[in-house]
């Protein structure tokens, strides 16, 4: 519109010096004639370059254009490339690149949300979207410029955080798939709205990603989790050292069973056929007493009489 307004004052001051012209070539003066005539075409031909420029816009990549005037708004789209459109339009321009919450270098956003059992937990999610070129007339109409879309979007990403943590308790908290899944479906339900003049639903962007990157209950759960840990870790360590005292207690009485005088005697006799084969000077003499070891190395030597 800005364009076109300055062509016509141009336009305007080309015919008033061609005028101004003419009249000056009436009165005798050819030499200022001539230079009033050649600044007019001057003028009408930056008119005219003015005019025509302001029919054609260019989109860029990864950009939609909307061509609205006088209220009314087109309903196809601009596309990216030149497009010739009236003089009189305005165009108003969204970008269709993927956008990112948090967006790059910003700290991330704590949100509080409620577990079923009304307990306060801390989220922090980020998603990337982006909208639809062909949904951008109706974007435009029922939401505005880019905004207001981006403050809609960080709305529908708080809602779905808080109304998708709802439906989850406490002890649920380690399924975090599940509960991101459950936030994912809930922000992009929340980017669908009703046109206010009635129509078929439109989306005013599309979740292409969602991450739940921190989910924190409460100090005092999480202390209650650290300390249910703790305590079923030392009651595995009872378990397990009362087993292994189990285990200990019934090899003695297996021992016991076992260990018969017949049994001790067949040893013994097993050992005395190894060592008939063996330099061993040591021998058992089991009596009625025990079984006491008889050295015959250290008998022979007390016995070998002095030099």
């Amino acid at each position: 519109m800005g364009r076109l307004i300055l062509g016509a004052v141009i336009l305007l001051v080309a015919l008033v010096v061609k005028t101004a012209g003419g009249s000056l070539k009436n009165s005798g003066s050819k030499a200022a004639a001539t230079l009033a005539n050649l600044v007019s075409i001057g003028l009408l031909v930056l008119a005219v370059i003015t005019l025509m420029g302001s029919t054609v816009v260019v989109i860029d990549a990864g950009s939609v254009g909307v061509q609205h005037a006088f209220g009314k708004v087109s309903n196809k789209p601009l596309l990216p490339g030149v497009r010739v459109v009236p003089p009189w339009s305005q165009i108003e321009r969204y970008s269709t690149r993927e956008e990112q919450f948090p967006p790059q270098q910003a700290e991330a956003e704590i949100m509080q949300a409620l577990s079923s059992e009304q307990m306060s937990m801390k989220v922090d999610v980020a998603v990337r979207w982006q909208i639809d070129p062909q949904e951008a007339p109706k974007i435009f109409t029922e939401i505005g410029g880019e905004e207001q879309i981006h403050s809609v979007v960080l709305n529908a990403i708080r809602n779905g955080a808080r109304d998708g943590m709802a439906q989850f308790s406490i002890n649920d908290i380690s399924n975090r798939s599940k509960i991101a899944d459950v936030m994912h479906a809930e922000v992009d339900s929340a980017l669908v709205t009703q046109p206010r003049a009635g129509g078929q639903p439109f989306r005013i962007a599309t979740v292409t990603a969602f991450f739940l990157r921190n989910l924190e209950p409460p100090e005092q759960v999480v202390n209650a989790i650290n300390n249910k840990i703790a305590q079923e870790q030392q009651i595995q360590t009872e378990k397990h050292r009362v087993e292994v005292a189990r285990l200990q207690s019934e090899q003695q009485k297996l021992l016991n069973i076992t260990l018969t005088p017949e049994a001790l005697m067949k040893q013994y006799l097993e050992v005395l056929h190894d060592m008939k084969s063996s330099n061993n000077l040591v021998v058992l003499v089991p009596t009625e007493g025990g079984t006491p070891l008889l050295d015959l190395a250290a008998l022979r030597r007390n016995l070998r009489p002095p030099q």
